[in-house]
């Protein structure tokens, strides 16, 4: 009798396992596909570029030393047909945590201002805020002050 109901209980997962899965997970893990459309598009490879723009400490305006890298990549992939930007913020965690979270929200948005005022849609723009990151090292804290600008597109990045 205990053999009967085991084998009656674990048919269904027999069944489950040989079962076909319609397409599902015929793909392996970690690999996406894409249906390109054609045309213009179509034409041009696509291209997938990051650059990361770095702000000084309790500040939100562009650093003068980022200034020129700033205005060099943007009119490089605002030549290109831009398909999506995503800007990432950060701050380092010295000194108050509520302020350094603004400062990240406003880095983000004066990018994002930046990009608009030079053509670029505001519905292709998408923006993550990231809770500011502790750096043991000066120059560890100064990488976290960044917003980085994911460009994605069709062209030559």
């Amino acid at each position: 009798m205990f053999w009967i109901s085991l084998i009656l209980v674990s048919l269904p997962f027999v069944f489950y396992w040989l079962w076909p899965k319609n397409g599902k997970g015929s793909e392996p893990m970690g690999q996406e596909s894409y249906n390109l459309s054609k045309g213009a598009k179509g034409s041009l490879p696509p291209f997938s570029a990051e650059t990361v723009v770095y702000f000084d400490a309790g500040r939100s305006e562009l650093a003068p030393n980022e200034v020129q890298k700033w205005k060099d990549s943007v009119s490089h992939y605002l030549s290109q047909s831009l398909d999506s930007v995503t800007l990432i913020g950060s701050a380092d965690t010295t000194g108050n945590l509520a302020k350094n979270r603004r400062l990240v929200k406003e880095r983000v948005q004066g990018i994002k201002k930046h990009l608009i005022s030079r053509g670029v849609n505001p519905k292709m723009i998408l923006c993550q805020y990231l809770e500011p990151i502790q750096g043991r090292t000066p120059k560890e804290r100064e990488q976290f002050r960044s917003v980085v600008i994911q460009w994605k597109g069709y062209g030559s990045a």
